[in-house]
């Protein structure tokens, strides 16, 4: 009887398990990343030189979306400067917005906040916010 029950929760545990998968997941994440990344300097920041930034090749696109992908919650109430506006354009043309600021320090993470809850503010760690640096230098120099 004991073996009968356990057998059945554990079915409904496998239906539940997929269940919670998301239909038409793409199973490429190349095709899921976005066609463009807009970085827009913030006009009102005056600490660093900044210029606008356009990344539109895949390589370039994957090292920025792995960076924020490795983001990590920041607890507490944010304040923050914005250095960048940061818009992710995906191939239907559809935007996120971020607040973006990274600063020129390779000792420094970066900051994140999306758009859509600017109460909530996440942290790259510095060895992808340094992938991120040099490549916005890449596109500066």
């Amino acid at each position: 009887m004991l073996m009968k029950k356990a057998g059945i929760l554990l079915g409904l545990y496998a239906v539940l398990l997929a269940g919670c998968h998301p239909i038409g997941t793409n199973s490429n994440p190349k095709e899921a990343l976005p066609s463009l990344i807009t970085l827009t300097c913030n006009p009102n920041f005056t600490m660093e030189a900044c210029e606008d930034v356009e990344f539109e090749d895949p390589v370039e696109i994957g090292i920025v979306i792995e960076a924020i992908n490795k983001a990590e919650r920041i607890a507490g109430i944010l304040d923050y400067s914005v250095e960048y506006k940061m818009s992710l354009t995906d191939a239907d043309g559809s935007l996120t917005k971020y607040d973006f600021s990274i600063g020129k320090d390779p000792k420094q993470s970066a900051l994140l906040v999306n758009h859509e809850d600017t109460h909530v503010g996440y942290s790259i760690p510095i060895e992808d916010a340094n992938k991120v640096r040099k490549l916005i230098q890449s596109h500066t120099d």
